[in-house]
C-alpha cells in the first residue's frame, strides 16, 4: 500500500503528459510525470478543499483516478497509444537507433550518478524531518493537515504563529507529506530525493540533442554531486523541490525556443507556474522569461506564443494568495509577511517604492557586499567557470543566445530582488539568499554545457 502513494501521482503525471507533450521519450515522460503528478495531485487537493470536501484518500484518489481517465481517452482520441501498429507504446516514442556502445569511461561516470542519486534516496529515507523549518513549519502543518483532512480547519486550530506555519507559504509540499501520511508512509522525505532523479533524467534529454553522451554525464554528475544540491535533495524543505520546477520548466522554454517542439512552452508554463506553487520566488524570474519570450517570438511573428507560456502560470501563481485572502481572510501582519504571501499584483505594487529608492547607493553598496560575501564567493567553483567559459566560447554563445539572455536575467533579477527584498523588509538572510540563488544553478550547468559542445552537434538558435 506504502508504494501506492508514490505510483498514483506518477500515473497522473504520466497521463498529462500525453495530453501536454505528445512527442518525447519514455523516461523523460515518466521523469516529467513525477513533477507534473505531485504538482496537480497536490492542486486538486486544494480544490478539493475549496470545494467544501476533505481530501481524504478515498476524495483524492476518485479525483486522480477520474483525471487518469480523461487524460488515456484523451491519448486514445488522439493515437497516442499507437505507434505503426503497436499498441501499449505511446506514438511519441520514435523508432529506436542503433545504440552506441558504453565506453569504460562512461560506465565510471554512470556508476558515480547512480551512486549518489541512490546514496540520497537512502538518507532521504533513513533520516526522519530535522530540518528547523521543516520539523516546525511544512511539515508541521502536514501533520495538522493530516489530522483534519481541510485547509480551513487546520487554520482554525490555535497554535503558535498561525500565520507563519499554515499561510506563509503555499501549501504544495505540506500537502504532499499529507498524502504519503494518509497512506500509511512515516516519513514523507522519500518525495524530495526522486525530485533528483527527474531532474538528472530531464537534465540528460534536454542535452542529448546537443552534446555527446559523455559530455552531458559529465554535467548531469557535476549537477547532482553540487553539495548544496546535493543536501537540499534531501531536507523536507522547499528549496529544492522550487529548484526542480523552475529549472525544468527554464529547460523546456529554452527548447521550445530552439526547437519548436509541440507542448514545450505549455509544459515550460506549467512548471514554472507549479514552482510558484511552492514558494513565489520564481515570480520576478518569470517576468524576465516573457520578456525574452516576447522578444523572441515578435521577430518571428509568434504573436499568440507568449499566452501559451504566461496563461498556465497564471491560472497558478494567484490561487494562494486569494484563498488565504478571500476564504481564509488573512490580513499581513507585517511587510515581511506581506512579501511573502502577496502574489502578482502586490509585487507589482511594490515596484513603485523600489523606484522611490532606486539610486540609493548607500543600502546598494550593502546589497552588494551582502550578495558578494554570501553568495557570490560562496559559489566561486561555479560563477568563475561560468565567467571563464564565457569568455573562452565567446563565439559560440551567439548560438545559444536566448539561453544567455535567461542566465544573465536570472543573475541580474536575482541581485535587483534581493534589493527589493532589503528595501521591503529591511533584511538581509544569508541563507535564503543562497536557497534562492540554487535554483538558477541548473541553467547555469545547461549553458556551460552547451557552448563547450563539439560543433558539429551545437544547433543555432
Amino acid at each position: 500500500m506504502l508504494i501506492l502513494g508514490l505510483i498514483l501521482p506518477l500515473f497522473l503525471g504520466y497521463a498529462l503528459t500525453l495530453v501536454v507533450v505528445p512527442r518525447i521519450g519514455l523516461y523523460e515522460r515518466l521523469a516529467l510525470g513525477y513533477g507534473l503528478g505531485f504538482g496537480f495531485l497536490t492542486l486538486g487537493m486544494f480544490f478539493l478543499n475549496v470545494l467544501g470536501m476533505s481530501f481524504s484518500l478515498r476524495n483524492t484518489v476518485v479525483l486522480i483516478c477520474t483525471i487518469i481517465t480523461i487524460c488515456l481517452l484523451y491519448g486514445l482520441r488522439k493515437n497516442r497509444f499507437i505507434d505503426q501498429g503497436k499498441i501499449g507504446l505511446p506514438s511519441s516514442v520514435e523508432p529506436k537507433k542503433p545504440a552506441a556502445p558504453i565506453y569504460f569511461f562512461e560506465k565510471i561516470v554512470i556508476g558515480l550518478i547512480v551512486f549518489f542519486l541512490i546514496t540520497d534516496i537512502i538518507l532521504g529515507i533513513y533520516w526522519p524531518v530535522t530540518w528547523p523549518d521543516a520539523v516546525t513549519v511544512y511539515d508541521f502543518r502536514a501533520n495538522l493537515l493530516t489530522s483534519t483532512l481541510s485547509l480551513s480547519k487546520a487554520a482554525s486550530l490555535k497554535i503558535a504563529t498561525p500565520n507563519y506555519v499554515l499561510i506563509s507559504r503555499p501549501p504544495m509540499t505540506s500537502l504532499a507529506h499529507t498524502w504519503l501520511y494518509l497512506w500509511g508512509w512515516e516519513n514523507a522525505k522519500i518525495f524530495y530525493p526522486l525530485f533528483l532523479v527527474a531532474l538528472a533524467l530531464v537534465f540528460y534529454f534536454s542535452l542529448k540533442d546537443y552534446v555527446r553522451r559523455y559530455h552531458s554525464l559529465l554535467f548531469i554528475l557535476i549537477l547532482v554531486t553540487t553539495p548544496i544540491i546535493y543536501s537540499y535533495s534531501h531536507h523536507a524543505y522547499l528549496s529544492f523541490p522550487i529548484t526542480f520546477y523552475f529549472s525544468v520548466g527554464t529547460l523546456y522554454l529554452y527548447r521550445w525556443i530552439s526547437q519548436q517542439k509541440r507542448g514545450f512552452l505549455c509544459l515550460a508554463g506549467i512548471f514554472l507556474g507549479l514552482s510558484s506553487w511552492i514558494r513565489s520566488d520564481s515570480l520576478i524570474f518569470f517576468v524576465g522569461y516573457l520578456i525574452i519570450l516576447t522578444y523572441f517570438c515578435s521577430s518571428r511573428k509568434k504573436y499568440l506564443a507568449p499566452l501559451a507560456f504566461a496563461v498556465p502560470y497564471f491560472l497558478i501563481e494567484p490561487l494562494w494568495g486569494i484563498y488565504i485572502k478571500e476564504v481564509l481572510h488573512y490580513r499581513p501582519g507585517g511587510s515581511r509577511e506581506l512579501f511573502l504571501t502577496q502574489g502578482l499584483i502586490w509585487h507589482f505594487k511594490g515596484i513603485w517604492k523600489t523606484s522611490q529608492t532606486f539610486f540609493d547607493m548607500v543600502q546598494w553598496r550593502r546589497v552588494m557586499e551582502f550578495l558578494w560575501t554570501y553568495v557570490f564567493v560562496r559559489f566561486k567553483l561555479i560563477l568563475g567557470p561560468l565567467i571563464l567559459l564565457s569568455f573562452l566560447y565567446a563565439e559560440r554563445i551567439a548560438k545559444h543566445r536566448f539561453l544567455f539572455f535567461i542566465v544573465v536575467s536570472n543573475l541580474g533579477l536575482f541581485i535587483l530582488g534581493t534589493y527589493r527584498y532589503s528595501i521591503v523588509t529591511s533584511l538581509l538572510i544569508w541563507g535564503s539568499s543562497e536557497r534562492v540563488f540554487m535554483i538558477t544553478l541548473p541553467i547555469i550547468y545547461y549553458f556551460m554545457a552547451l557552448i563547450t559542445a563539439e560543433k558539429d552537434l551545437s544547433l543555432k538558435v
